[in-house]
This record gives structure tokens, C-alpha cells and sequence, in this order.
């Protein structure tokens, strides 16, 4: 178990390097000049430009301005936003609350999406089947700033039910819908991957070997059927929780929830190259940390893993 950890915490480096590389060359890239649109339509005395350009490494060349970003960024100095705050702290303010959102996404798509699967799979061909998977495919289909518009206007302007907007500081009711609409898509692939686990485990020999012991349907779905189908779901949930904390961005910006996704949304207006890269840095080693999680709990559970 020690070397496979080990392999796979060597195979995260190549990742994390390249990933910062990209984005930031992409922030590097985008049009404009972060100094100007500091000062919006005011004039910029060319001495202030220069000094600020010095000030924040902007007027080295791109590698350069790189490897100092990795050289801070190993003891965890991600440095100042052009307003002067750490970005560090910047963070910090947005990070517990797009962690919130995300955990109540992955609750409602794990939850809904199992037991509509099982209900789905269950009950192959009856017409609640067929309504489900065509429920599912629609939210695989449309993009999800339709379904957060289209939640918006049913759920907060027609019915009234959900706040339309959460704003800075968001309760439980205020991210609700906006958890809603980040996990409908991923509810939608459960729905889909555990109805067809479900339906292909019943055919199984074991299962018609335990009823014909004269087990009965309840103890046969959750010792039999469960157990077996619901193992490449746990896998997919496992991954894609991390997805949901990057994932966030677009339900962020559709709900004014000040979280990562909105902080990132306006770095990138802002060109602010080290606040984007350290977001994304820390959203990809999370992203990492919860498939490195999922793949130690099959290597405990399989040894062939180990040696894949």
C-alpha cells in the first residue's frame, strides 16, 4: 500500500506543474492591462504603471513571472491582489462557502440520484422508469446557466418557494436552490449509471441463487443487489466531489453567491494572474486528493488495484 500511495503521490507532481503552467499562461495571455483596468477610466501616470508593474512582477517575462509565483506558492505565499488584500485571505473568505455549496450539491445528487436509479432500475419499462430517464437526459442536455435561470424564475419569481440570489454571507435556504441546480447534471449520471447496475445485478446468478434459498426481496436488494451496483457510483461520487468545488463557478455567478467560482469569475476580469492560479492550484489538488482517496479505498479493497 506504501508504494502504490507513493506512485500516485509522484504522479500528482507532473500534474499540479502543468496545470499552474496553463492557466497561468492563459491568464498571461488575456487582452489588456491589469494596471489600467486598476484605475478604470482615470488616467495612469506612467511612474505609478511602472512602479505598480514592478511592484507585482508584471514587468518580467512570463516564465519568469512563473517560477516566482512556484517559489512563493511552495511556502504557501500566494502574495497580494492588485487591491493590496493576501490573496490567501482573499480565499479563505470564499472557500467555506463554496464548500458549503458543494457538500449540499453532492447530498442532493447522491441521494436523489440512487434512489431514482434503484426506482428506475427496479422497474425496468414501467412508464416511471421511462419518465425518469427522460428527466435525466433533459438535465444531461441543457446547459446548466438555462437550468439556473430557468430554477430562478419557477422556484423564486413564479412560486416564491427560494431566494433568487444569496449574496455574501448565505444561509442554508439561500444555497439550496443553487446546490439544486450544480448537482442536477451529476444526479442525472447517477440516475442513469445506477439504473443500469441495478437492472443488469438482478440477472445475476446470485441473486437468483439467494431467492431460490428462500431469502427475501428486501434482504436480496440491500445484501445483493446494492451491494454490487452501487460500487462504480460510490466511484463516481468520490470524483466528483471535487469536480463540484470547480464546477461551482457558473452557479455562483447565476446566484450572486460570493464563493471561489465568483472570485474566480472576477480575477479573471481583473487579470489577476496569482489569485486564478492559486484558486485553480488549490480546486485541482483537491480535485486529486479525492481520487487518490477513492483509488486507496479499491486498492484496500482489491489488491489487483495495487499493481494496475
Amino acid at each position: 500500500m506504501g508504494k502504490y500511495l507513493l506512485r500516485r503521490i509522484l504522479q500528482m507532481i507532473p500534474v499540479v506543474l502543468g496545470t499552474t503552467l496553463l492557466v497561468y499562461a492563459l491568464v498571461f495571455a488575456l487582452p489588456g492591462d491589469p494596471v489600467k483596468a486598476m484605475f478604470g477610466d482615470k488616467p495612469v501616470n506612467d511612474a505609478v504603471a511602472a512602479q505598480i508593474r514592478a511592484e507585482y512582477n508584471l514587468d518580467k517575462p512570463f516564465i519568469v513571472q512563473y517560477l516566482l509565483f512556484l517559489k512563493n506558492a511552495l511556502t504557501l505565499d500566494f502574495g497580494n491582489t492588485f487591491a493590496g488584500q493576501p490573496v490567501i485571505d482573499e480565499i479563505g473568505r470564499a472557500f467555506p462557502v463554496t464548500i458549503r455549496l458543494a457538500l449540499m450539491a453532492f447530498v442532493f445528487e447522491a441521494l436523489f440520484g440512487v434512489v431514482f436509479g434503484i426506482i428506475s432500475g427496479l422497474k425496468k419499462g414501467k412508464w416511471y422508469d421511462t419518465v425518469i430517464l427522460i428527466v435525466s437526459l433533459l438535465l444531461i442536455s441543457v446547459p446548466t446557466f438555462v437550468t439556473g435561470f430557468l430554477g430562478q424564475y419557477l422556484f423564486g419569481v413564479e412560486w416564491g418557494i427560494l431566494p433568487v440570489t444569496a449574496g455574501a454571507n448565505p444561509g442554508f435556504f439561500d444555497l439550496l436552490l443553487p446546490a439544486m441546480v450544480l448537482g442536477s447534471v451529476s444526479m442525472a449520471y447517477i440516475i442513469r449509471l445506477t439504473r443500469a447496475e441495478v437492472s443488469s445485478n438482478i440477472a445475476e446468478d446470485y441473486v437468483r441463487t439467494a431467492r431460490a434459498k428462500g431469502m427475501g426481496s428486501r434482504s436480496v436488494l440491500f445484501r445483493h443487489i446494492l451491494r454490487n451496483s452501487l460500487i462504480p457510483v460510490v466511484t463516481y461520487l468520490g470524483q466528483d466531489l471535487g469536480a463540484l468545488m470547480g464546477g461551482a463557478m457558473i452557479s455562483e455567478t447565476i446566484f450572486n453567491i460570493h464563493g471561489v467560482g465568483y472570485l474566480t469569475y472576477q480575477s479573471i476580469l481583473k487579470g489577476e494572474a496569482n489569485l486564478v492560479v492559486s484558486i485553480v492550484t488549490l480546486l485541482m489538488l483537491i480535485f486529486v486528493v479525492c481520487n487518490l482517496l477513492v483509488d486507496l479505498l479499491y486498492a484496500a479493497l482489491d489488491p489487483r488495484i495495487r499493481y494496475a
